[in-house]
């Protein structure tokens, strides 16, 4: 059995900025240099990858490649189950100048056919420091599904850091844009990245970092989202690992805000159904800070 424990030694705290969501724009930035050329199929051999002109077709039963904590434990009831995913991932990532929020449940596949969550509980609270992952930095849902919230670097992972260089390639995004290790040309992680952890070489064009603080993986897409990956899941949001709502379809907080504590004025998965315009989610958004603010003044510092 390995022996749980919150990843402290590998992770610092992280925060997603979780920016309001946008309408896809034309690939433009000259700034944010060429795409890449991708690989044939830089996915590991434990996962099935079609690759066509336009996608890779990402076939996972989401079982990672390196040992993983024993499931169910006493800070985490669920077990981990094959799934069978089919992850859309755009070969040619197209650019935005508007930053789409992540969703609750699965925002990108790891190359070992994991997927990627965002950094947040159901509650709002960052997930680095209220869960409790295996030494790879992952655990299972109440679907069975094993993920990250934060960089899988542990002694079981097959993914290392060669001193002195570039970070590899350890997954990509569901706006198609590659996901590196924490490091950048020197070796060291880059100071230039922006809100959605993502940067720009002559080398590998955009691409995002893993960070040793919030957002941890991603803090939103850069790109055009390819809308199919957001299929897998139930429609109501399932439990988290303990026991309270999460995971399912939905968005995180608004620009701004911070993760919300476990106040929800609409619940994620109602406000990911509804297709709420940018005016809309504002709106709601700023009601429900207004009652969070209230209730913050009825309730003692323990109720609330």
């Amino acid at each position: 059995m390995k022996k749980l424990f919150a990843c402290s030694a590998v992770v610092v705290a992280l925060v997603i900025i979780n920016l309001s969501g946008g309408q896809p724009a034309t690939r433009a930035a000259a700034s944010q240099g060429p795409a890449a050329t991708q690989p044939a199929n830089p996915f590991r051999s434990n996962v099935k990858v079609e690759v066509t002109d336009l996608l890779y077709l990402v076939h996972s039963d989401g079982i990672p490649d390196h040992s993983t904590g024993q499931f169910p434990n006493p800070h985490n009831p669920n077990t981990i189950r094959k799934q069978n995913y089919t992850f859309k991932i755009p070969r040619h990532p197209v650019w935005s100048e508007h930053v789409t929020r992540t969703p609750m449940g699965p925002i990108g596949v790891a190359i070992n056919g994991v997927p990627f969550y965002n950094p947040y509980t159901a509650e709002g609270r960052d997930a680095a420091k209220s869960e409790v992952f295996d030494e790879c930095c992952g655990h299972p849902d109440q679907l069975g599904r094993y993920h990250y919230h934060i960089y899988p670097k542990c002694i079981h992972t097959s993914f290392h850091d060669e001193p002195g260089k570039h970070s590899p390639l350890i997954g990509f995004a569901f706006d198609g844009y590659a996901i590196y290790g924490p490091n950048g040309d020197d070796g060291k992680p880059p100071k230039d990245l922006d809100e959605c952890n993502g940067h720009s070489d002559p080398v590998r064009g955009y691409h995002y970092h893993v960070t040793n603080k919030f957002p941890y993986i991603i803090g939103g897409y850069h790109g055009v989202v390819e809308q199919a990956n957001f299929d897998h899941g139930p429609r109501l949001a399932p439990f988290d690992a303990r026991g309270g709502p999460g995971q399912g379809p939905g968005q995180g907080p608004g620009p701004g805000q911070g993760p919300p504590p476990g106040f929800h004025l609409i619940p994620p998965f109602a406000m990911q159904r509804l297709n709420l315009s940018d005016d809309q989610r504002k709106q709601i958004d700023d009601l429900a800070k207004a009652v969070r603010e209230k209730l913050k003044a009825i309730l003692t510092a323990d109720q609330y």
